[in-house]
């Protein structure tokens, strides 16, 4: 048996600190990379032939949103994309099974943004987020037999197993791994998927330990092995640049019935976009004007110092390294302002994503710079920021609650609150406007 394992696709992702203005009328800059990369994955398998898989495994974010605390559904576009790519996978006759992910799911609704592709696509089955809760409440094993492939896939969509912990149901969440682990059968090839990690409580370790042929797994964006029989196949594209050294692709699994190993191949998508990633010493005694030289000398070494053309501009992230004493003759915050005018506004440099890490000197600390760095650190970590502030304080900090006479609903209200208010002022402001990522 052939599979094709694939995960994190992350359709319509936007990424933030990019040139305004929307390529070709239809998306944000650097949106389109994505999905051509999930384009470029379904043509290689629908072009196999004589060597096509047998089935797919989406181990989920198919879409970039909603996620976290942004309740965005994905761009119109890569509901378009996905569409399409569905029905070539539907004309080979190929079954698709897609867990969902972190991303890609609402929160207060039991629907998925993928729902309506089961209904349209006979060959796609769909296990959503809250597949998983009702399977967890009722204590039943989720999964699908395809009978003609004589394969079992046991099914893991993401669930929030740190939210589980604070309820005390991890005794409940443990007794479910063990069900679907029991859940094998001995006449069929069983194979099993997760979206999640043991390293962030978002899988159970024990759900490795199933006696299966193979667990394809998804969230890290690392192509990785875990076992001999569990693997990550990563992302498809650069979500951000803590990926610059991971490689991008999917990856073709073989099975033999008896065999205890599965024989692993990774397949690279290559993409067309140059990556640039340096660092930059700075110094007290420094000006505005050497810095910021300093800085267009690294794009000129490497080669960006030509006219803007979108389909070959680069990603560009610049880390600025050092310290700032009293006296210093540098303002870090114009220094910024006027690197990304270069870089983004103008038509000299072939870049289309310019990030700029740099030293937080108090001083030049503006508002918007925490409210952006809250929102890039938390908001896809946190799916539910009022209920789980809420669990957070009553389990960690009641007494205190209690001799203040501070009441844990209203804090976890103006918590979320603030929240939203940062994504919304973060999500208005101009590319030119420092972010994490």
């Amino acid at each position: 048996m052939k599979i094709a394992h694939i995960s994190d696709t992350h359709l319509g992702r936007r990424p933030r600190q990019t040139r305004s203005g929307i390529v070709n009328q239809e998306v944000r800059p650097l949106e389109d990379d994505f999905y051509s990369a999930w384009i470029k994955f379904v043509n290689e398998i629908v072009d196999k032939a004589r060597n096509r898989p047998d089935v797919i495994l989406h181990c989920g974010d198919f879409f970039d949103t909603p996620a976290g605390y942004d309740p965005s559904p994905p761009p119109e576009y890569a509901r378009k994309v996905a569409a399409m790519t569905f029905r070539q996978l539907y004309d080979a006759n190929i079954p698709l099974i897609i867990i969902d992910g972190n991303h890609g799911r609402y929160m207060e609704y039991r629907s998925s943004t993928l729902s309506v592709f089961p209904v349209a696509f006979d060959n796609i089955h769909l296990f959503t987020h809250y597949d998983t809760r009702d399977s967890l409440r009722i204590q039943q094993p989720l999964f699908i037999d395809i009978n003609n492939l004589n394969l079992r896939v046991i099914t893991h969509p993401s669930i929030e197993s740190r939210a589980l912990s604070t309820l005390g149901m991890q005794p409940v969440y443990k007794n479910w791994i063990h069900l679907q682990n029991n859940s094998i059968s001995p006449d069929l090839i069983n194979i099993a998927m997760a979206h999640g990690m043991i390293e962030n409580s978002t899988l159970h370790e024990d759900f490795l330990k199933g006696n299966y042929q193979y667990i394809a797994l998804g969230d890290d964006h690392r192509m990785r092995k875990v076992t001999d029989r569990a693997w990550y196949s990563g992302s498809t594209e650069l979500w951000n640049f803590n990926e610059i050294n991971t490689e991008k692709g999917y990856l073709m699994v073989e099975l033999e019935q008896g065999k205890a190993s599965p024989r692993i191949t990774t397949k690279k998508i290559q993409s067309d976009r140059n990556i640039i990633f340096d660092t930059i010493e700075i110094y007290p005694e420094d000006t505005n004007l050497q810095i910021i030289k300093r800085v267009t000398d690294t794009f000129d070494v490497h080669g960006l110092n030509t006219r803007y053309e979108y389909s070959t501009a680069a990603r560009v992230k610049i880390i600025l390294k050092g310290k700032k004493t009293y006296g210093s003759s540098f303002n870090i915050g114009e220094i910024e302002s006027a690197l990304r005018k270069l870089a983004l506004d103008s038509n000299d440099y072939n870049i289309v994503e310019f990030i700029l890490d740099r030293p937080d000197y108090p001083e030049y600390t503006k508002q918007e710079d925490i409210g952006q760095s809250l929102v890039d650190n938390i908001e896809f970590l946190i799916e539910d920021p009022e209920k789980e502030f809420k669990e957070y304080v009553t389990a960690l900090r009641n007494k205190d609650l209690e001799k203040q006479n501070l009441d844990p609903n209203l804090l976890a209200k103006i918590f979320a609150k603030v929240l939203n208010r940062s994504s919304e002022k973060t999500n208005d402001t101009s590319a030119v406007k420092r972010g994490n990522n």
